[in-house]
């Protein structure tokens, strides 16, 4: 079972290097038919620069966005370049994924394709998260389960890694942190087979995060996604 993982890193010039040595070592300890696509998405540091001194392997290569169009568009965009694996997904380059984990993860997915399971959906649940964000995160799949009438639950965990046949089905998604929704949602109407399991969410040690706001920021995104989900409820 190959498997392909986009990991999209926006001004990440603080901890590139060390998510590729954390790629690098995890190789060396599993043999796992696992390939890593570190993706630049239009970075305005020195990401681009730093990257270009890391060297590409059979395991470990580059994907660079020129132009950030958004969180969702620069994830598709990796997916797309790696579609001919068996499965396919991405988690966050802000090193706050342990990268370890993948090999539970590797694990369970492989048990499920062993019973002939073709249609796979593993998303992450994060643990150690403080409450605020356990408290947005709730709301968010509450809400998402009662006006898309399907079980929603921490719709923006990592990782996200499903049967690259889901691909196909993205061509309307959204460009911006919506895209976790949209993803999520797909896989429920299409009947794919969840597989949840805890991973670990370490509080971010190295530069800003894009994602984990602040509680106004963390309002605005909630708002943004509440209207999305209402126009995806009506299609």
């Amino acid at each position: 079972m190959s498997t392909g993982v986009v990991i999209p890193c926006y001004n990440e010039e603080d901890s590139i290097e060390i998510l590729y040595k954390k790629i690098k070592k995890f190789n060396e300890n599993n043999k796992l038919d696992i390939n890593f696509f570190i993706l630049d998405n239009g970075s305005t540091d020195n990401t681009s620069q730093k990257i270009n001194h890391l060297n590409s392997n059979e395991k470990i290569k580059f994907i660079k966005v020129t132009e950030n169009k958004g969180y969702g568009y620069g994830i598709k965009y990796g997916l797309n370049q790696i579609s001919n694996s068996d499965m396919i997904g991405w988690f966050h380059g802000d090193l706050q994924f342990e990268i370890d984990n993948l090999v539970k993860i590797h694990r369970e997915i492989e048990d499920e394709v062993k019973k002939g399971n073709k249609l796979i959906f593993f998303k992450g649940i994060r643990t150690g998260r403080n409450f605020v964000s356990t408290f947005f995160s709730l709301f968010m799949g509450v809400f998402a389960t009662i006006f898309l009438r399907h079980s929603f639950y921490e719709i923006n965990a990592q990782p996200t890694i499903f049967s690259s046949n889901l691909i196909s089905k993205l061509d309307l998604s959204p460009n911006d942190f919506s895209f976790d929704t949209y993803v999520y949602f797909l896989a429920k109407k299409n009947n794919y087979k969840f597989i949840r399991s805890k991973v670990s969410f370490p509080k971010r040690e190295l530069g800003e995060s894009k994602w984990d706001f602040g509680f106004i920021s963390k309002i605005k995104f909630s708002i943004k996604n509440i209207l999305y989900i209402l126009r995806l409820s009506r299609h």
